[in-house]
């Protein structure tokens, strides 16, 4: 692996939400039982506008890496750790999946993301799922834009919070910008 790799690691985040329940039309809809109505939805939850800055700290050894004969790199359980700051702050750690061309002039990465952050005085957990594509920007350090969204689920004392974030394009420092859903 290559040391540029290093700080190519990134964190980079495109919102996969969670499943849905199937529409009125699926063909699965009968089969699923009956569901009581919530007694708070998300539509009726406080909504606080939140911003701040994501910082790389580190990237830790992937789990597993491979290159194939036609240069495309895999990354696995590759931890990248990240500090949030501003309204969500703590440190955050995106586990990795990374597909590239070895030379890293593009990528695609997903991976699970989870933390401990304080949010409005509250500390707890987050956990949540991110996805991307990266594309070529000699602008850029190292010469990659990245940017996306991201939701979050908190648990402890953020239980009942969802945030949800957009970030980038560029690199880090990430500024985010969005909104946090507390019942």
């Amino acid at each position: 692996m290559s040391g540029r790799f290093l700080p190519v690691s990134l964190l980079l985040v495109a919102c996969v939400a969670d499943p849905t329940a199937p529409t009125a039309n699926s063909s699965d809809a009968r089969l699923l039982p009956p569901v009581a109505a919530a007694p708070t939805t998300l539509s009726d939850a406080k909504q606080t506008p939140i911003s701040g800055t994501i910082g790389f700290v580190t990237t830790l050894p992937p789990g597993r890496f491979r290159s194939t004969p036609s240069g495309r790199c895999h990354f696995w359980d590759f931890p990248e750790i990240t500090q949030f700051t501003g309204d969500v702050s703590g440190s955050v750690t995106f586990t990795e999946h990374v597909n590239a061309p070895c030379d890293l002039s593009d990528l695609v990465a997903s991976a699970p993301v989870s933390g401990q952050v304080t949010w409005n005085g509250r500390t707890g957990g987050i956990s949540g799922q991110w996805a991307t594509n990266c594309t070529a920007d000699s602008s850029q350090p190292v010469g990659l834009s990245c940017a996306g969204t991201f939701n979050l689920r908190g648990t402890g004392a953020l239980d009942g919070v969802h945030f949800h974030l957009t970030w980038g394009p560029g690199w880090f420092p990430f500024p985010y910008t969005g909104t946090a859903f507390s019942d």
